[in-house]
Parts: structure tokens; C-alpha cells; sequence
């Protein structure tokens, strides 16, 4: 859709509302001037927010940590693009942005201690594990690699967690923290099971609660076809007695995403291979559209320390003023992503 913006041309998806419009506008123009003017296309229409395929891959990537991110896709640890990873406003391109260079910083340890919603017993970052301690898209593959802890994992589908941060805490005992990261999205991924023309009992997602289904896992459709969330969660239950005002099915919409990748944790911790593991979810700060879904989560789960949630610029806040390196990318990263 072409939109005229203080006088300035663009072209978007035509079902951004207000905080998506300021957040791709802000980064278009840090693309415009500092890449290309050029548009892409996607099925035949261009927009602004799109690459051109003349354009490499990583223009939109912090050019100081390239080399290390192919070493880490020549690894064990290699990641799996997301579709839109060419795209200007990929969420998964500012997840790298946001956190590698800050994970790969001497200063790192501390840093994340001065984040809101890092784990109260976190020591140290784990250099040993995973790829130097970190890793993205993780879904616990070095553990139980095919279909993965929750039995969900293929080439199309499965949960992961966009952030895996492997650490000690004060006992020197292994944990991990795992990160799921939102830039522009209005809303978190929402149930596929529900949404699947293969479930033929959809009357239990609107008609049953989180009760009557981790009684009867079998009236959920992600069951029946073999996958673990509902078996991790009846072990779990006690963390989940919170009252919230939805009807059926919690999990149905926005509060999936965030049940899967805590049923990972959960499946991940109880492998023994980590004492414990937490889950997170960080977002632009621009964005309050997912506040709902989180805050609706939180009060599901009690407030249990399991999970929490923070902002992009709560991040850049825990880094030092005296780390000229960290100064560097921050600055960089503030004039794409900061308004």
C-alpha cells in the first residue's frame, strides 16, 4: 500500500496499525539512507521494508559480528533462517543485533545481571556450551535431536526459543535462559492446532479449559498427533492456577507461543541436563501491543519466577557508558531500532 508520511512516500503492508507503522517507518529510513532506496518485491508488490535481491543478505546485520555468526552456521549450533530475514523489519536480524554483540562482550556477565527478568542466581555465561554460551533458534537439538523433547520438531514446524544462553549459577551448577524476542509483531504466534483444517474437535478449544484438557489431554488436537506440550504441563500444573477471563482453551490465541516455549524450558530442565531453566520474553519498547498476552501469562502462571518479560531498551540501559567497544554498536544499533 503506498502512504504518504510527512510528506515522504512509502510502501507497506496495508494492516500496520499505528505502533507497526512507527516502528517500520523509523527503520526504512535508516535502510533508505544507509543501504538502498531501492524496494523488494513479495508476490508481485514491492514495499519499502523489503531487500531488493541485489542487495547481500547481511546489509541489515552488525558488520563486527559476521564472521563469527558463519562460523557459528558452520557449527552444531547453526541456525535456521527465518522467510522474512531479508526483510528490513525481520525480527530475528534485530534479535541478532540486539544480543550477539552483547553476549560476545567481555563486559557480558554483568550486563546481564543488570537486566530486568535475568535469573536471580545467574553467575556466568557458560562459555563451554552451546557456541561460546549462545545460540539462536534452539530447541535443544545437542540434547535430543529429530523431533526434539517435545516431540513437535520437523523442517516447517516445532518450538524454539529465538535466544539460548547457557550459564552457571552461584553453585557453579549448569542453567540455561532462553529468550524469545518480538520487534514489530502485534500479537505472539497463535495456536496451530486450532487453526488446523486436521482438527475435526475444535468444539474443546472454544468449549474446555486448561483444566478439563490436562485431564483429557486427547481433546486437544497438538496431542493427538503425538505432540508433548499437554504431558510437560499435567507434570508442571502447580505453576499454572491462575485466574484468567478467557473462555475455553487459554492457549488458543496469543498466550500459545508463550505456553510452548515454556513447556520447552520446562522439557529442557526436566533432561537434568540444566539445573534449572527460565524463560523470556523481550520486546521493542515501542511496542505495547504484546502486553496484553504477556501480562494475561503472567497472571495465569502467579507471577512464578519461570517467566519474564523486558524491553530492547532495558538492555541497552545495563550496558556501561565506560565500554567504548559496547558504545560503538549500541549507538549503531539506537539508530536503526530507537526512536
Amino acid at each position: 500500500m503506498e502512504k504518504t508520511i510527512n510528506g515522504v512516500k512509502y510502501y507497506l503492508p496495508s494492516n500496520l496499525n499505528l505502533e507497526q507503522t512507527d516502528i517500520y517507518i523509523h527503520i526504512i529510513d535508516w535502510k533508505r539512507k544507509n543501504i538502498t532506496t531501492k524496494r523488494g518485491l513479495y508476490r508481485g508488490h514491492e514495499y519499502d521494508a523489503i531487500l531488493p535481491v541485489e542487495t547481500a543478505f547481511p546489509a541489515m546485520m552488525y558488520k563486527p559480528i559476521i564472521p563469527l555468526l558463519e562460523k557459528m552456521q558452520q557449527s552444531d549450533f547453526a541456525y535456521k533462517f527465518h522467510k522474512f530475514a531479508y526483510h528490513a523489519i525481520s525480527s530475528q536480524t534485530a534479535c541478532i543485533n540486539l544480543f550477539m554483540p552483547l553476549l560476545l562482550s567481555e563486559d557480558a556477565n554483568r550486563i546481564l545481571q543488570k537486566i530486568p527478568g535475568c535469573p536471580s542466581d545467574f553467575n556466568k555465561i557458560a562459555r563451554n556450551k552451546l557456541f561460546h554460551g549462545f545460540c539462536f533458534e534452539y530447541w535443544g537439538q545437542d540434547i535430543k535431536s529429530g523431533s526434539g523433547v517435545l516431540n513437535d520438531h520437523s523442517r516447517g514446524a516445532g518450538t524454539d526459543a529465538d535466544v539460548a544462553i547457557a550459564y552457571y549459577n552461584k553453585e557453579e551448577r549448569l542453567c540455561l535462559w532462553l529468550i524469545e524476542h518480538k520487534l514489530s509483531e502485534r500479537e505472539f504466534t497463535v495456536c496451530g492446532a486450532y487453526n488446523s483444517k486436521a482438527n475435526k474437535n475444535k468444539g474443546n478449544c472454544t468449549m474446555c479449559n486448561l483444566m478439563d484438557i490436562a485431564k483429557e489431554p486427547q481433546k486437544c488436537h497438538y496431542h493427538t498427533i503425538g505432540y508433548k506440550y499437554w504431558d510437560t504441563l499435567k507434570r508442571n500444573l502447580d505453576r499454572f492456577q491462575g485466574a484468567i477471563e478467557i473462555k475455553g482453551c487459554p492457549f488458543r490465541h496469543g498466550l500459545n507461543q508463550l505456553w510452548r516455549n515454556q513447556m520447552l524450558a520446562s522439557a529442557l530442565q526436566e533432561t537434568g541436563i540444566y539445573n534449572k531453566v527460565i524463560f523470556s520474553v523481550c520486546h521493542h519498547a515501542k511496542n505495547t501491543m504484546l502486553n496484553q498476552s504477556i501480562n494475561r501469562y503472567k497472571a495465569l502462571t502467579c507471577g512464578d519466577s519461570m517467566f519474564s518479560s523486558f524491553t530492547n531498551y532495558d538492555v541497552l540501559n545495563a550496558v556501561s557508558m565506560q565500554n567504548c567497544e559496547l558504545q560503538k554498536w549500541m549507538q549503531w544499533y539506537k539508530n536503526i531500532y530507537c526512536f
